[in-house]
């Protein structure tokens, strides 16, 4: 009954990110561009979801992490926009 809990929940969370409008539409083109600048400059992952399509959060979310991720490594300062998802608490 786990298992089938627990595939119900991953199947609801795809169909309700397949429903969230992207970046772009939530708002506008030239904001969505930044987001995507941003999100580029900062993300670790090989395959980040830097991309306009996505929901706004999502990649706002990338670059908290991203931001966390240089100021935590010590090597470089992060860029001058992390200044304001540096003082956003953790999701977690």
């Amino acid at each position: 009954m786990t298992a089938f809990r627990g595939a119900l929940i991953v199947l609801l969370l795809a169909a309700s990110a397949a429903q969230a409008a992207s970046c772009r539409d939530e708002v506008g083109e030239a904001e969505a561009r930044r987001y995507v600048r941003q999100c580029l400059l900062v993300s670790p992952a090989t395959h980040p979801p830097c991309n306009e399509a996505n929901p706004c959060a999502v990649i706002r979310d990338e670059i908290a992490r991203g931001c966390r991720f240089i100021a935590d490594a010590d090597r470089a300062a992060p860029p001058a926009f992390c200044q304001r998802y540096l003082r956003t608490p953790s999701p977690r």
